[in-house]
């Protein structure tokens, strides 16, 4: 006794087959993109308790403007200070500050 299939079952299985593969591949990589972004998160909330918060705002200018020289990037996004996208410091709520 024997198993005999015709070109379009074997077709079918094959695709079936591929489809349960492809599925089988995005769902690791779509677990692989929130488990990076979980560390991420994770890492940032890290930085964040780490910064200094009351760092003197001269000093903080200065340091911006050496940065800049060196030809650093130089972010100030929602009160925080980042030198080439790694946090330096955090800027008092209530302190008005331009650099």
């Amino acid at each position: 006794m024997g198993l005999c299939c015709s070109a379009n079952e074997r077709q079918h299985a094959e695709q079936v087959d591929d489809s349960q593969n492809q599925l089988l591949q995005n769902n690791q990589q779509q677990w692989y993109g929130i488990e990076k972004g979980i560390a991420m998160m994770m890492q940032q909330a890290t930085a964040l308790a780490g910064a200094s918060s009351n760092i003197d705002l001269l000093t903080l200018e200065a340091e911006i403007r050496k940065a800049k020289a060196e030809g650093r990037t130089v972010t100030i996004s929602n009160g925080c200070v980042y030198f080439d996208y790694q946090l330096v410091s955090r800027i008092p709520p209530d302190t008005s500050f331009s650099a």
